[in-house]
C-alpha cells in the first residue's frame, strides 16, 4: 500500500467526498484547529494498484520539550471499503512513526465494527462513542415517519403552524448566537471555547458548514451548527431559548437541518454524542435507538507512551476548557 500526501485542498476535498469521509475529516476542520489551536494538519491518502483504498487527516499537536508531540485522527481514518480500515489505521499509523516526530496515534473512527491489530490499545475518548443517528438514505416523508416519538413529529408541524421559522444563519447573527450558547452554556455548566474561535468557524468551514437559526416574531430562538460531508452531518454547536422551548423552535429547527444535511447529500446524520442528560433525552426522540460507535484507540510509537499518557491524563483534568476543542459533544 503506497501513502501519499494531499497537499491540495481541492484534492482532499474530492477524496472525502467520493470516499464518504466524515466532516471531522475535512480539509475546513484541520484548517480550523490549525488556526485556533496547537494543532498542525497532515493529510494523506492510501492507494492500491491505482485505487485509493482510504485515507485520514491527522492533526499533531506538540508536546512540551524534546519528547515530540500526538497524532489524532478525528472520526478517522476512512476507508473506501470498512473491510480494510484496519488496514488503512496500521498503514497511517506507520506513516505517521516514519515521518512525524509523534509518540502515539488516536483513532476513533465512526463504524460500529472494527478488527485492529494488536498494537492498538482502547483509549479515553476525545468523541463521545454513544450517539444517536438518522438514516438520510429514505425519503423525506420515510425519515419523518421513521422519527419515534409522535410528540416528537407533532411539536414539529405545531412550530411551523404558530409562526417559528427556520433560515441558514449568517455572519450578522453571530453575535446573537454567541449571547445564547453562553446563556446555555451558564445554566448548564459546560465549557465554551473563546467567541474568537466560532467567529473563524464560520470562515474556516465554509463548503461543510451548515448554520441554521430559529426565529419567531423577529426573535431568536435557537441555533443549530453542523458540519456536513457527502459521508456525515454532524452536530457541531446549538443552543435554545427558555422562549424557544415553550414555542418548540428546537424542534422545527433539528427537522429543517436533517432536510437540509438529506439535500446536501449526506447519507447519515449523527447528533453527536449521548450523555445522561437532557439534551440526550431530546436527540433520543428523533432516533429510535442508541448507535454504539467501536470507540478510541491508540497506537503508542515510542516507549515514552505510558509515561506521558499520565502526564496528559492529570492535565485534561486540570484544563477542562482545554479538551472542549478535542471533545466536540456539548451541543445544545
Amino acid at each position: 500500500m503506497n501513502m501519499r500526501v494531499i497537499a491540495n485542498r481541492f484534492e482532499w476535498g474530492e477524496h472525502v467526498e467520493e470516499l464518504g469521509a466524515h466532516p471531522l475529516q475535512s480539509w475546513q476542520w484541520g484548517s480550523l484547529k490549525e488556526k485556533t489551536g496547537p494543532w498542525t494538519a497532515y493529510r494523506v491518502m492510501c492507494e492500491e494498484d491505482g485505487a485509493w483504498i482510504g485515507g485520514a487527516q491527522v492533526l499533531v499537536r506538540a508536546l512540551p520539550g524534546p519528547v515530540g508531540g500526538l497524532a489524532y485522527l478525528p472520526r478517522g481514518p476512512f476507508a473506501a471499503d470498512n473491510a480494510r480500515l484496519a488496514e488503512v489505521a496500521d498503514a497511517v499509523a506507520d506513516w505517521c512513526k516514519h515521518n512525524l516526530r509523534v509518540i502515539s496515534v488516536k483513532i476513533e473512527p465512526a463504524v460500529t465494527e472494527l478488527n485492529l491489530s494488536s498494537d492498538w490499545r482502547p483509549s479515553e475518548h476525545a468523541l463521545i462513542a454513544k450517539t444517536a443517528t438518522i438514516d438520510l438514505t429514505r425519503t423525506e416523508d420515510e425519515i419523518m415517519k421513521g422519527i419515534p416519538n409522535r410528540k416528537c413529529r407533532q411539536y414539529i408541524r405545531k412550530a411551523g403552524r404558530d409562526g417559528v421559522t427556520c433560515r441558514p444563519g449568517t455572519e450578522d447573527d453571530l453575535d446573537q448566537i454567541l449571547a445564547m450558547y453562553h446563556a446555555t452554556a451558564e445554566a448548564d455548566g459546560f465549557a465554551l471555547h473563546a467567541d474568537e474561535f466560532y467567529r473563524a468557524a464560520f470562515t474556516e468551514l465554509e463548503g461543510v458548514g451548515q448554520l441554521f437559526v430559529s426565529e419567531y416574531e423577529g426573535r431568536m430562538q435557537s441555533f443549530l451548527w453542523n458540519a456536513t460531508t457527502s459521508g456525515t452531518a454532524f452536530e457541531l454547536w446549538g443552543a435554545v431559548t427558555d422562549e424557544g422551548k415553550r414555542t418548540r423552535a428546537n424542534y422545527l429547527l433539528k427537522w429543517e437541518a436533517i432536510k437540509a444535511a438529506k439535500e446536501r447529500g449526506a447519507v447519515l446524520y449523527d447528533m453527536n454524542g449521548l450523555l445522561n442528560d437532557g439534551i440526550s433525552d431530546f436527540k433520543l426522540l428523533f432516533s429510535k435507538d442508541p448507535v454504539y460507535w467501536v470507540g478510541t484507540f491508540d497506537k503508542p510509537l515510542s516507549r515514552l507512551y505510558g509515561l506521558m499518557n499520565k502526564a496528559l491524563e492529570i492535565n485534561r483534568r486540570r484544563n477542562t476548557a482545554d479538551n472542549a476543542q478535542e471533545d466536540t459533544s456539548d451541543v445544545r
